[in-house]
């Protein structure tokens, strides 16, 4: 997988700030090597690397959705560079918002889980 670049944009703010899963929303212009689903992977915003959880949907391919694990903070109009490293879950569209979620809560536990085990590979 490829490091992707972009500018930080508002987004819709369906399940962001409001749910307490504030996302940077990146817009793309390509991102044919990466298919849709949920990524483990690593953020880069200025001098300062986080770890994240990277959601990449049919729903608007125009954009991944990035959220820092353990930030704080306001991203808008400035540059992210993103490293996905590992799929974590596929694209699954949501039919309610409890679903939606549901689904979210799922990928961050596992986001957590795979960085976890990497600090237990020797």
């Amino acid at each position: 997988m490829a490091l992707i670049t972009g500018n930080v944009l508002r987004g819709d703010g369906i399940a962001g700030k409001r749910d307490g899963v504030p996302t940077a929303n990146i817009g793309l212009i390509d991102a044919a090597d990466l298919g849709f689903g949920t990524y483990a992977g690593y953020a880069t915003w200025g001098d300062k690397r986080y770890e994240a959880m990277i959601y990449y949907g049919a729903n608007d391919p125009k954009k991944l959705e990035v959220h820092l694990l353990n930030f704080i903070g306001d991203m808008y109009g400035t540059r992210l560079s993103v490293d996905p490293r590992s799929k974590i879950s596929e694209y699954v569209p949501w039919t309610t918002e409890d679903a939606m979620k549901r689904k979210i809560a799922d990928d961050i536990s596992r986001t957590r889980a795979f960085f976890a085990s990497q600090k237990h590979v020797a």
